[in-house]
């Protein structure tokens, strides 16, 4: 499995060329203060000379959808056969898109992306940690920013270890008898245990909510967020393609292999 590479410019035209065809489905991210949101929206348009492209701005359902400012600064990730594309941009303008003389939608437009970040789809898909692998996993409310805060008062902070992982996410194993109390897609400060020798990662993410395993131990599901929006974040993102890739040989030679299921953004 091929970690992680940067698409080179030529091939960007080709790319979003091949989204506006199939009218691809796009997540973005953005950070308001230290929370962040997510939403939804569908590619329409794109001009390589201009350098934008343009997104549809409609809610999939009654969930509003976060004010965009010009200017604001986002990340994007979308699909595209075997891979997922990540990058960083600027929202430029907001109108409306013309689908048809008779058919217009909300749509932004956006700055054309410096770079853009491939990994493999199979980066996705969560990958169990090892029996006999303890990898720690701390995680806070409010987000990185909050971390000074919460190590100042024990009762902010959840221990567990990681019960598997992907590069869009993870699932905690909690070391508590009883749910955390974070409401859904609540802003989380994550400190992980990776292992490769280094020093934690810390990042930020969104709770999914909690499951229970065969033993009724309870997990935190968490989505990572923002790793596209930064060079840190990216280094980060690095980081976790080899733990995927790592982890997936180690399940492999335990004769456990098969394809997991994919952490859905």
């Amino acid at each position: 499995m091929r970690p992680r590479r940067l698409v080179s410019p030529r091939d960007t035209s080709a790319i979003f060329d091949r989204a506006i065809e199939e009218h691809a489905l796009a997540v973005l991210t953005l950070q308001s203060g230290h929370q962040w949101h997510s939403f939804k929206s569908r590619f329409l348009e794109r001009d390589a000379k201009s350098r934008f492209f343009v997104l549809d701005y409609q809610a999939a359902d009654e969930t509003p959808l976060p004010n965009l400012t010009p200017g604001q600064y986002l990340g994007i990730s979308f699909r595209q056969k075997s891979r997922k594309l990540l990058f960083a941009t600027v929202v430029e303008a907001k109108g409306h898109f013309i689908l048809d003389r008779q058919t217009t939608v909300p749509a932004v437009r956006y700055r054309w992306p410096d770079t853009i970040t491939e990994l493999q789809r199979r980066a996705y898909y969560r990958t169990p940690v090892h029996d006999g692998m303890t990898l720690l996993a701390h995680l806070w409310p409010g987000g990185r920013a909050a971390r000074a805060n919460a190590q100042n008062s024990a009762l902010l902070v959840a221990t567990g270890e990681l019960s598997d992982i992907s590069c869009g996410g993870a699932l905690v194993r909690l070391h508590q008898p009883g749910p955390p109390n974070w409401t859904p897609d609540e802003t989380l400060g994550v400190e992980l245990q990776l292992p490769d020798g280094r020093a934690p990662v810390l990042l930020d993410a969104l709770f999914r909510g909690v499951r229970s395993d065969e033993s009724d131990l309870i997990s935190a599901a968490i989505q990572f967020v923002g790793l596209e929006l930064t060079v840190d974040g990216r280094l980060v993102l690095q980081r976790l393609a080899n733990t995927v890739q790592r982890l997936h040989r180690l399940t492999l030679a335990a004769g456990r292999g098969g394809r997991s299921s994919e952490f859905k953004l």
